[in-house]
């Protein structure tokens, strides 16, 4: 009697099971922003301010739909804009969208400290599954004065590749944090032999270059001519960068010289992409030969049947 009752709780707890596992599922996606504030706090009138975040997923198996609600003071509330509009989607697939929030102030505009938020909110009635809204948000703090703030950072340099021929060449991206334009005014740079040891040339620039705009990161690159031919191989070589003669970013490595068409041919920059990326162009290019693969098989087979 107690074998058969036994085997009666285990063939109900089994049945209960498999009803639960049946039930349709209702748990709440993750739904986040990365990172959840702006802080605009050194603005001056007519300054353009602009801030990338990203709205993050866990459970990208379907288009997104978001409303965006700006919720800051009237006096502010068309400095605000988002580059995605107000309403948009997150498309299937995409664990993290960027988002780019600009705050752009008139030039005729007193002082003042501001504060609000941006809610971004996803639909529940086009979610699929999702029956709760999800949603975060994203803290504004702005505050317009007329103090000069200076700040900014050289977060990459590097010696570029050259054609034999070429004069040096150095790619900048600058990093202007502050509230006033900013450029380099000197630098020096040192030519050195394939093992770093011989210096070959010494070259003192004194103007041209780029300014980077307030708020602005700028890409661009720097010649530093010499006056004889560099010809084939790999070198050394040393930048040095300076602002009011304090030194503000350095590098010192090798870059090579090519052929001439190397680096001018139509088919250079992809082929530099794909050497400076080459984790990325690996990837894809097993994804094209998977489907040339399977292209191929599909090929075979439909033969096969018609046969």
């Amino acid at each position: 009697m107690e074998t058969i009752r036994r085997e009666s709780v285990i063939g109900f707890l089994a049945f209960l099971g498999i009803v639960l596992t049946g039930l349709p599922q209702t748990g709440q996606a993750a739904f986040g922003i990365s990172p959840p504030f702006i802080h605009a706090t050194h603005l001056v009138a007519g300054a353009r301010y602009a801030q990338t975040v990203y709205l993050v997923q866990d459970r990208p198996d379907q288009d997104l739909p978001i409303k965006a609600e700006i919720d800051v003071p009237d006096r502010i509330r068309s400095w605000i804009t988002i580059d995605r509009g107000e309403n948009f989607s997150i498309p299937q697939g995409v664990r993290q969208f960027a988002v780019t929030i600009i705050i752009q102030v008139p030039q005729d505009t007193d002082l003042g400290a501001y504060n609000g938020k941006i809610t971004f909110t996803s639909d529940p009635a086009q979610t699929g599954q999702v029956t709760i809204a999800l949603g975060t948000q994203v803290s504004i703090d702005i505050t317009v004065g007329n103090d000069i703030y200076r700040f900014f950072t050289v977060p990459v340099i590097r010696l570029m590749d050259i054609e034999e021929g070429w004069n040096p060449r150095v790619y900048v991206k600058f990093n202007n944090e502050g509230n006033v334009p900013e450029s380099f005014d000197r630098a020096t740079y040192e030519l050195l032999d394939q093992y770093g040891a011989a210096r070959l040339a010494v070259v003192q620039k004194n103007k041209g270059f780029p300014e980077t705009l307030p708020f602005t990161i700028k890409e661009y690159t720097v010649d530093f001519p010499i006056d004889f031919h560099l010809g084939l191989g790999q070198y050394w070589g040393k930048v040095d960068f300076y602002q009011q003669d304090r030194l503000v970013a350095s590098q010192k490595t090798v870059f090579n010289v090519l052929e001439k068409g190397s680096l001018s041919s139509p088919w250079s920059g992809i082929l530099t992409y794909l050497r400076e990326n080459w984790p990325l162009a690996t990837g894809v290019l097993a994804i094209l030969v998977g489907l040339g693969a399977a292209g191929l098989l599909w090929r075979k087979r439909r033969r096969h049947r018609l046969a």
